[in-house]
């Protein structure tokens, strides 16, 4: 293959190869925005749902409360109730008794009042401390998870750089090159290329096409070549083998392989 072919075929490989990178990359990026997506809607959904959990809290803790101090309030009609129907202070002066004696049982019984109304009264405080305690755990709880799902989504996907364009060959100088070079070349496009026609073979390489580059020299013969052999092109590409004289020969100017002197 001549050096301008050369260049325009690995100029269009370049070519196919940043188109394939562009392509490539736009796939994993609406890849990645749709999977952010979806990460969103989940994220909206399970906040959603953690909002309400956090309002349900709080309405729970203040119904509650209103539950505890209504209790309070019908204990505290009961005591009151209770004191006005069995209270002796109440029947002493009822029945216009005085004195230090029931003055002090008056004092006794309101001392007893006071301390089973402190009690209820610390009773509901206490109430309120528990409930306080148990919608900021149960809060906390909520929040935490809002925070776990906000982490999902925290990073919005950023859009990897755009692979570089193709530096191309310029066919121009290839092919002036080639035309510097051609004089190391055999100018013939057909070469005897059987591997009983020669000797001292070695291969220093492989084209892209998938042919052996070897050194070599005719049988008898001190000029030594690179070039291929002729059963490796028959089975790659068949049409460049043609036969003469009972032996194959290679068309070089159909494969990626050139035949050059060695010095």
């Amino acid at each position: 293959m001549c050096l301008g072919a050369e260049a325009i075929a690995q100029n269009e490989a370049a070519e196919r190869k940043y188109h394939y990178e562009l392509r490539r990359r736009e796939r994993d990026w609406n890849q990645a925005l749709s999977v952010y997506g979806a990460k969103q809607v989940e994220y909206d959904i399970n906040t959603s749902a953690a909002d309400m959990g956090i309002a349900q809290a709080y309405a729970d803790e203040q119904e509650q409360k209103r539950q505890a101090v209504g209790e309070a309030a019908l204990k505290h009609e009961e005591l009151y109730r209770e004191l006005a129907q069995k209270s002796e202070y109440s029947k002493i002066l009822s029945s216009g008794g005085t004195g230090r004696s029931a003055a002090r049982l008056g004092r006794m019984e309101s001392a007893a009042m006071g301390q089973r109304v402190a009690k209820m009264t610390r009773e509901l405080m206490v109430n309120e401390k528990q409930l306080d305690r148990a919608t900021a755990e149960a809060v906390g709880k909520y929040q935490g998870y809002k925070q776990k799902q906000f982490s999902q989504v925290a990073f919005q996907p950023i859009e990897t750089i755009a692979p570089p364009e193709p530096v191309m060959r310029n066919v121009g100088a290839a092919a002036f090159k080639e035309y510097l070079s051609i004089g190391s070349q055999i100018a013939t496009a057909v070469a005897a290329s059987d591997r009983r026609l020669k000797e001292n073979i070695k291969k220093i390489g492989e084209s892209i096409s998938g042919l052996g580059i070897y050194t070599f020299n005719y049988i008898g013969k001190a000029t030594k070549y690179i070039g291929t052999m002729a059963d490796e092109v028959l089975q790659i590409k068949p049409e460049a083998v043609v036969v003469r004289n009972g032996y194959l020969a290679v068309r070089y100017d159909l494969i990626d392989v050139n035949l050059e002197r060695f010095e």
